[in-house]
């Protein structure tokens, strides 16, 4: 199963004027997703603290990978651990005239490596630094273009996905930007190289429904629904220590 393709997200998303506009764009996406025959918010978790939607402001056009345990397979890293805190990512040039391409990157200590963590000198001290999309800009025709801000800032990322969340990354080593970099962001440590996930490439614990022992499961997906591909193995760890015990089960273990 492929979904719709999210090229023209960054052009669209200059048009946001408001939050309401953004609540259009997630009903949108709602709706592309049912007509693939599943329901986002049926495979998730409810009632939990985290607010994942920060991350789904566009769509991506890939194959889900069937099981936690293929995707592993595919990446060069797989680790587990804890958000450390959030900082502002590169600001890179879209296109002659437009608005900012706003980037934020989050950064996980790494507590258990299960592929390609040690050793490896672009992961200094066990942080990683993965480079997320910071979502749409606002327009103010007030402004040129270029002076768009971003609707949600890193402190919303921060409140929204707040440190010490648990959170399995499987990301790689990304390669230099495409784009004019307009604002290099926030310092990284010496040797520190940004890091990008695909689609499935962050699931995240929520602290609340990990307390409430309902038997509800308490990983979130984080840039795609853990259901994305239907009743698959994605759903059938219920905490993150399950999901770490799936994987070395799997032979992901350093």
């Amino acid at each position: 199963m492929k979904k719709r393709s999210g090229i023209t997200a960054l052009l669209a998303s200059a048009l946001l004027l408001t939050g309401c506009a953004a609540h259009e764009e997630s009903g949108k996406k709602a709706e592309a997703l049912s007509s693939h025959g599943y329901e986002a918010s049926a495979k998730e978790p409810s009632g939990g603290s985290l607010d994942v939607s920060v991350l789904r402001g566009a769509e991506a056009d890939y194959d889900p990978a069937p099981s936690p345990e293929a995707l592993a397979g595919q990446r060069p890293i797989v680790a587990a651990g804890v958000v450390d805190g959030w900082q502002q990512g590169p600001v890179l040039e879209s296109y002659q005239g437009g608005p900012l391409d706003y980037r934020v990157v989050m950064k996980v200590k790494v507590i258990d490596a299960l592929k390609g963590v040690k050793g490896r000198d672009s992961i200094p001290g066990g942080l990683v630094f993965v480079e997320l999309d910071q979502g749409p800009v606002i327009r103010d025709d007030s402004l040129s273009p270029e002076k768009w801000k971003p609707e949600k800032s890193v402190e919303d990322f921060a409140k929204s996905i707040p440190a010490g969340t648990r959170v399995m990354v499987f990301p790689t080593e990304r390669p230099a930007h495409e784009q004019k970099v307009h604002d290099a962001g926030g310092r990284l440590p010496a040797h520190a190289r940004l890091m990008s996930v695909p689609p499935q490439g962050l699931v995240f614990e929520d602290p609340l429904l990990a307390q409430q022992k309902s038997g509800q499961s308490a990983l979130v997906g984080g840039k795609e629904p853990l259901g994305v591909a239907g009743q698959s193995p994605w759903l059938e760890p219920k905490t993150m220590d399950e999901l770490i015990d799936r994987l070395r089960r799997n032979g992901f273990s350093e």
